[in-house]
């Protein structure tokens, strides 16, 4: 019994309030926490949007064919997703491919618009030849895919896989 008391008392200290009052103030600081959480991913977002904008200047042209194919370091999922879309709407028709090393891990996105997507163009088909090209694999639908890796050493020449792809198909 005395040494839960110590450990309340210890943690009223910590949290610089009465022992009768560590429940209440637990629960602040959780909501505070979660704030912060929210403002983080919501400036987060925002940089990732500024980072897009400035990936336009990386376009590469095949035919009638824009491809923006560009390593984003630090970016999770959410935000390489975020930045394809936000890309796709500022371009209106292009393929984008976009990847991010954390550590040994890779995270890969790509995005194709509608009208590439009637002419044979797969977000899908690009990610998984990417991917496996960086020791890992994903897929997805023919407007919108994601895959991860194992090997970022490899992602640079992974990404260099998409010139082909347009390519062979523009």
């Amino acid at each position: 019994m005395n040494q839960h008391i110590e450990t309340l008392e210890t943690a009223a200290k910590l949290l610089k309030t009465k022992p009768l009052e560590v429940p209440t103030r637990v629960q602040a600081l959780q909501a505070e926490m979660k704030e912060l959480e929210r403002a983080s991913e919501s400036l987060k977002a925002k940089l990732a949007n500024i980072e897009a904008s400035s990936l336009t200047d990386a376009i590469e042209t095949f035919g009638d064919v824009q491809l923006i194919a560009k390593r984003v370091d630090g970016q999770d999922m959410d935000a390489l997703r975020g930045m394809v879309d936000e890309l796709k709407g500022k371009l209106g028709s292009a393929v984008i491919l976009l990847g991010s090393a954390n550590g040994d891990k890779v995270n890969l996105v790509a995005g194709v618009t509608k009208d590439l997507n009637d002419r044979g163009f797969h977000a899908g088909k690009l990610i998984k030849e990417v991917a496996t090209r960086c020791g890992g694999g994903g897929g997805g639908r023919p407007d919108m895919a994601q895959a991860g890796g194992r090997d970022a050493t490899k992602l640079d020449e992974a990404l260099k896989f998409a010139s082909h792809y347009v390519q062979s198909l523009a």
